[in-house]
């Protein structure tokens, strides 16, 4: 409680014994100060459903302690018993979605979910009394449905969804084109068949119009990639190729329409289409590969987004890699100037985390190897970037033990200490020296290409080529 304590300041406060003003102290635990009735202790424990819960030690009664769940609860005790229109139950409904994220955001997630959950049946039962709630009942739906996903209960989430669905059968609305979307999404866990049905439902009722005033202005990029994915699960490769087209150009539309698009989105762009490029080049068309390559940077310079430009730099040079040619003029400057920007980048997910691994095993390929220090900081550089993400759960191996079979001649040569400390972090995560030695690459860096690594024995536990997966998170 004390490290919450600055987000109540301010906040008044009832006195759990005469009701009037009060404020609250966490001097000794929470305590509601009274200027009439002096303190009360505030009792704080959990049930076993994870629920807490606070009492006052006074009287043993409920008392709420977060200041966002008491002001929507002062709220909702607003609404009397005569209040029964429509537009009223609709209100409180959505103050009990308010308070139900109140209560999420403060530790209590079991019980913001059953909230959710009660206030779906109402809708519904709204819905079947004929009233016009067709909107509300696709939000409380996905509400709901997203409860279950972030318990990975994906056949709940799945249930919610087709169930409101069955309801809105017939009803052509964005809100249903969206809750449709939303099932389709789910295609990964279960049933691929019925959430393709449900994405080009989605699209049908989209249709080719304007979707800027929709919530969500990509829902046609969010579809076609959803679709694109299931059609390559299934290995139709031209309806995939479709799909990633009509995303890519689908995503410059909206960018074109709106310059000052987020940039994220523009990242997304270039990635689309780096991953385009990379197909068409295994197809054999080279040609075509450069050609959406180049666009991809010209589009991240056109529109200023620097992280996007880093992208699609680092899209190009794997690019040039893979097909050997040679390095570009200033290459070491150009790798210099994506490792400051995703350096700056606020967002550290994994993507970013690769690539920017990657930039610096890049830069590493033009280090002199007299400039000792140098090199190696790159090359640990991009070492402790890919540990992080082993232990964390996901990370190219063979990108990982190129990495760390480079770091580790250098440490060898003038650090032997350190160089023991890093085969011991490998050797945690179950890779040891034999299999750096049998997994040596022909180039420095995560070139793309698969490399082939023969065994003359069976092999320990984990084979290269794979990702790593639920390794212990050690490193923050």
């Amino acid at each position: 409680m004390c490290d919450s304590e600055p987000d109540y300041a301010g906040t008044e406060y009832d006195c759990p014994v005469c009701g009037g003003a009060a404020s609250i102290d966490f001097t000794d635990g929470a305590t509601i100060v009274c200027n009439d009735c002096g303190r009360t202790r505030i009792q704080l424990s959990f049930k076993s459903n994870g629920d807490m819960e606070t009492v006052s030690e006074n009287n043993g009664k409920y008392y709420e302690i977060e200041p966002s769940v008491r002001n929507i609860l002062s709220k909702l005790d607003a609404f009397g018993p005569d209040r029964t229109s429509l537009e009223d139950r609709l209100a409180v409904i959505a103050l009990k979605n308010d308070l139900s994220t109140a209560y999420n955001n403060t530790g209590r997630e079991v019980l913001a979910e059953n909230i959710a959950t009660e206030s779906l049946r109402l809708v519904r039962t709204m819905f079947e009394d004929g009233e016009d709630v067709s909107e509300q009942y696709c939000d409380q739906a996905s509400l709901c449905a997203a409860f279950a996903s972030a318990r990975s209960d994906y056949d709940l989430a799945q249930k919610i969804y087709d169930s409101a669905l069955i309801d809105l059968d017939g009803i052509k609305s964005i809100s249903v084109a969206s809750l449709k979307v939303k099932r389709g999404l789910l295609w990964t866990k279960k049933d691929n068949a019925a959430a393709e049905a449900h994405l080009k439902d989605a699209l049908a009722i989209i249709g080719d119009g304007d979707t800027s005033d929709y919530p969500d202005p990509y829902i046609r990029v969010i579809a076609y990639d959803a679709l694109r994915g299931i059609c390559g699960k299934r290995c139709d490769a031209d309806a995939e190729e479709s799909y990633i087209v009509k995303s890519i150009d689908e995503r410059k539309r909206l960018l074109e329409q709106d310059p000052d698009t987020p940039e994220y989105k523009v990242v997304e762009l270039v990635d689309a289409m780096g991953y385009y490029a990379e197909k068409l080049s295994r197809g054999g068309d080279d040609n075509l590969a450069e050609e959406l390559l180049n666009d991809a940077e010209d589009i991240a310079r056109r529109y200023g987004k620097s992280e996007a430009e880093a992208y699609a730099v680092m899209s190009n040079i794997r690019y040039q890699q893979n097909m050997r040619r040679p390095l570009p003029d200033d290459f070491k400057g150009m790798m210099t100037k994506v490792i400051d920007t995703l350096s700056a980048s606020p967002n550290k997910d994994k993507r970013l985390k690769e690539a920017l691994a990657q930039a610096y095993m890049f830069r590493s390929m033009v280090i002199d190897p007299e400039q000792y220090d140098e090199l190696t900081s790159d090359i640990g550089a991009a070492y402790d970037l890919l540990l992080d993400l082993a232990y964390r759960g996901d990370v190219n191996e063979m990108f990982l033990m190129s990495a760390a079979r480079s770091y580790l001649i250098l440490l060898n040569m003038k650090h032997p200490e350190k160089a023991k400390a890093v085969r011991q972090e490998l050797n945690e995560i179950g890779i040891s020296q034999k299999h750096l030695d049998v997994s040596a690459r022909s180039t420095i860096g995560n070139s793309g290409k698969r490399t082939k690594v023969d065994y003359n024995e069976k092999a320990e536990k984990p084979l290269p080529g794979r990702r790593l997966k639920r390794q212990p998170s050690k490193k923050k």
